[in-house]
C-alpha cells in the first residue's frame, strides 16, 4: 500500500471526527461567512463539515500529492459539494494566493508529516486577511467525546506510524512558531491534539 491509499484510509477513519474539527474551527473563526482555505491530503472532510453548516463560506481545499485532487472531486461529488467547494493544486510552502486572500486557513493531522513547517505556517498567515484565523495542527478535535477517540485510537496510530508521523512536542511547535515569527501571535491547544490558533490583528 503505498502513502496515497494511506492518506484515503486516514481520511476515512477521521470521518466521525471531522464534524467535531469543524465545530472547533468555527469556534475559533467565530463568523459564518467569508473565504476559506484547507490546506494538505488530509481534505476535504472538515471542508464539507463547515460548507453543511456555514453555506454562505467560500472554500478552496488544496494540495499537491499525487493522485489526491481527483479525490477531493470524488469525496465532493459524494456529499453533493462539487459546486460548492473549489479545488486547486497547490505547494504548501508557495500557496499561489496573494497576500490576504482568506478569512480562515485551516489543516488537520499533515504539520505532523511535512517538512519546512515554519515556511508552511507563514504561508499560511501571509494569506489571511486582518483578522483572519489559521487553525493548524492535528488531533482528533478539542470537543470530540473520549469514547470515539478510544474507539479508533489503535488503529489511527497504526497509520500514522506507516505515514511516518513525526513526534512532534510542544516545546518543538513554539520553536517553530518562533522561527516563522508568529510567537506573538499564535496560541497552541493542546486539547485532544497539538493544534496553533493563529490571529493576524495587522
Amino acid at each position: 500500500m503505498d502513502d496515497f491509499d494511506l492518506i484515503v484510509e486516514v481520511n476515512e477513519l477521521f470521518t466521525p471526527f471531522y464534524p467535531y474539527v469543524a465545530k472547533q474551527i468555527a469556534k475559533a473563526y467565530g463568523r459564518s461567512t467569508g473565504s476559506a482555505l484547507e490546506i494538505g491530503p488530509y481534505a476535504p472532510g472538515i471542508s464539507i463539515q463547515l460548507a453543511k453548516s456555514y453555506p454562505d463560506l467560500e472554500i478552496i481545499v488544496g494540495d499537491n500529492t499525487p493522485g489526491i485532487l481527483e479525490y477531493f472531486q470524488e469525496q465532493l461529488k459524494k456529499a453533493g459539494m462539487q459546486k460548492k467547494i473549489k479545488v486547486r493544486e497547490l505547494d504548501k510552502t508557495r500557496l499561489p494566493f496573494p497576500d490576504r486572500t482568506f478569512d480562515l486557513v485551516y489543516f488537520r493531522g499533515a504539520l505532523f508529516f511535512w517538512e519546512e513547517q515554519a515556511e508552511i505556517l507563514k504561508e499560511a498567515y501571509r494569506v489571511l486577511n486582518k483578522g483572519g484565523v489559521a487553525i493548524l495542527g492535528g488531533g482528533f478535535g478539542a470537543e470530540t467525546p473520549d469514547e470515539l477517540i478510544n474507539s479508533l485510537l489503535d488503529k489511527s496510530r497504526e497509520l500514522n506510524r506507516r505515514l511516518r508521523k513525526k513526534v512532534l512536542s510542544e516545546v518543538e511547535l513554539q520553536n517553530i512558531l518562533k522561527e516563522a515569527n508568529l510567537s506573538s501571535s499564535s496560541y497552541v491547544d493542546r486539547r485532544h491534539g497539538l493544534w496553533v490558533a493563529c490571529r493576524k490583528v495587522k
